[in-house]
């Protein structure tokens, strides 16, 4: 998140993500269905969609799309639908209970569903128009990998806290990775979608070919 998109470093460090992070997602979401803990198996199919269709997003070209987009289109209206399950069963009594006492509320299921849906949405709008341009793809492989990162970190930072110093269980230090991420997610989203650099080749192409015409058209309108 700190590499500038495309360059050498990013890559490298974006196959190492995406590997580790559907490793990650698999396993947990296995050790999840052992011990019957929904809401984990939850955050791990989530995690496994956005990251899937994040990384198929970078590895496109300009305009498209193919049976990889409706497999992933497949993924996340199912993980939508089963978080849309589990939160109606949550507000009727039947939530996950996390260390004994922990009642996991019903919002909780609601957004991992509605994270699900916006991106079966986009799924479904980019196979519609038959692939995206370079920006909006830049723009899906962003928010689906910040996404997954995010919850990744609050999963082990703020729901693994036994696991640090009691010093620091509790404290704002460990909300400090999740904004970290939430912040350059903001930083890129911006970057990228008021930048020159990440417009589609075709309009740099029409742009470079107006550049070469002009001083011609100058003179002929007599301005120069």
């Amino acid at each position: 998140m700190i590499a500038a998109k495309g360059s050498l470093p990013h890559r490298i460090a974006g196959r190492v993500f995406f590997a580790s992070m559907l490793v990650m997602a698999v396993m947990g979401g296995y050790i999840a269905a052992l011990a019957e803990v929904r809401v984990s198996m939850l955050a791990a199919a989530l995690t496994a969609y956005l990251v899937s269709s994040g990384g198929l997003a970078a590895r496109r070209a300009d305009g498209e799309a193919g049976i990889l987009e409706w497999l992933v289109l497949a993924l996340g209206v199912s993980v939508a639908a089963y978080g849309l399950h589990l939160g109606i069963e949550a507000r009727n009594g039947h939530a996950d209970v996390l260390d004994g006492t922990f009642v996991v509320p019903a919002a909780i299921y609601f957004v991992f569903s509605g994270i699900a849906a916006f991106g079966a949405v986009s799924d479904a709008w980019t196979l519609a128009r038959g692939g995206l341009k370079r920006r909006s793809r830049i723009l899906q492989h962003l928010w689906r990998m910040s996404v997954a990162l995010y919850i990744a970190a609050s999963s082990f930072f703020i729901g693994q806290q036994d696991v640090f110093p009691e010093t620091l269980q509790g404290s704002f230090l460990l909300q400090l990775p999740e904004l970290l991420v939430i912040g350059l997610l903001v930083f890129w989203v911006l970057r990228v979608a008021l930048s020159k650099r990440y417009r589609g080749q075709r309009l740099a192409k029409a742009d470079q070919r107006i550049e070469v015409k002009s001083p011609s058209l100058r003179r002929n309108d007599g301005f120069s």
